[in-house]
């Protein structure tokens, strides 16, 4: 099973601020606090999408808002605000590689990551899972005091296999984050489905936030990958990958900014080929699958 990612950096102070603080406000009708977020940090501005950001904020606080009191956390709110936060600022993509993953394999790397429930305290009752568990959700959340003890503990070669085990060929996109992340004094959260690259067809790709501020090295190494695992395919059958062709069938919606909204029922992007790249099994459907464009 495939999984698509992303690294969100982000501090617990904005978590509430642009998100946790809001809920209860929206629940009221009240959008004030929200619209003097977006008059604060004018999202979208500098590429001139700001009435989609905008909009997609709105939007993405409703659907926070309409959240059962018993569903899990990780696949509502921490992927909502995994989305929210690509709104913001830029956020990066590492095919498959995820901290959650690492976690499960030496339980002691969680240290570096802090649990939801000191987070959020007793504001959602329901399951606080801290960790990926499947796709379409919220994952682990670096905070801020971790990031420079992770980014030593790197340095000196303490977790560097563990890391270069977990990530790969997209370690260097991971560390930028980390970098990103440390500079400005943030923490780095981990979500998975954001945004869904077609490797195939890039210009397919989906996203359920702010396209524009994903970081596009990782999604071009994941192209180069899966290219180069076709081509290797194509020449062990007797093939030539320079005229060989690859079959698909994709379904064009133009929907501008290149940013999808947020928004049932349409999907947001222009939807990905009909079949996973070889070797993959599809992907699990998540809670906000449907409303952000997941197939």
């Amino acid at each position: 099973m495939g999984f698509d990612v992303s690294w969100h950096p982000i501090s617990q102070t904005e978590m509430r601020r642009w998100y946790f603080d809001r809920l209860p406000e929206a629940r009221r009708g009240d959008l004030s606090g929200m619209e003097a977020v977006l008059e604060r940090y004018q999202p979208g501005k500098a590429k001139g999408h700001q009435d989609f950001c905008r909009k997609s904020y709105r939007e993405m606080l409703v659907q926070g808002t309409k959240i059962g009191p018993d569903e899990p956390f990780a696949k509502t709110h921490g992927f909502i605000l995994a989305a929210i936060q690509g709104l913001f600022r830029p956020y990066y993509y590492t095919r498959g590689g995820a901290f959650s993953f690492l976690i499960a394999e030496y339980p002691e790397l969680a240290a570096y990551t802090l649990p939801y429930e000191e987070i959020v305290g007793e504001q959602f009752p329901g399951p606080l899972e801290s960790r990926l568990t499947e796709n379409y959700s919220g994952g682990v959340f670096i905070p801020e005091n971790q990031i420079p003890r992770l980014a030593s503990a790197y340095m000196s070669g303490k977790i560097r296999p563990q890391l270069e085990e977990c990530f790969g060929n997209t370690l260097p996109v991971f560390l930028k984050a980390l970098g990103h992340a440390g500079k400005e004094g943030l923490g780095l959260l981990e979500a998975t489905e954001i945004v869904e690259p077609d490797p195939l067809d890039l210009a397919s790709t989906s996203c359920c936030s702010y396209l524009i501020n994903c970081d596009p090295e990782g999604v071009m190494l994941y192209a180069e990958t899966v290219k180069a695992q076709l081509d290797t395919a194509i020449r062990a059958s007797g093939g030539d990958p320079a005229t060989a062709q690859v079959a698909r069938e994709v379904r064009v919606e133009p929907v501008p900014p290149p940013a999808p909204p947020p928004a049932p029922p349409k999907p947001p992007e222009p939807p990905q080929g009909s079949s996973a790249p070889e070797g993959e099994a599809p992907k699990k459907k998540g809670f906000f699958s449907r409303l952000f464009g997941g197939k």
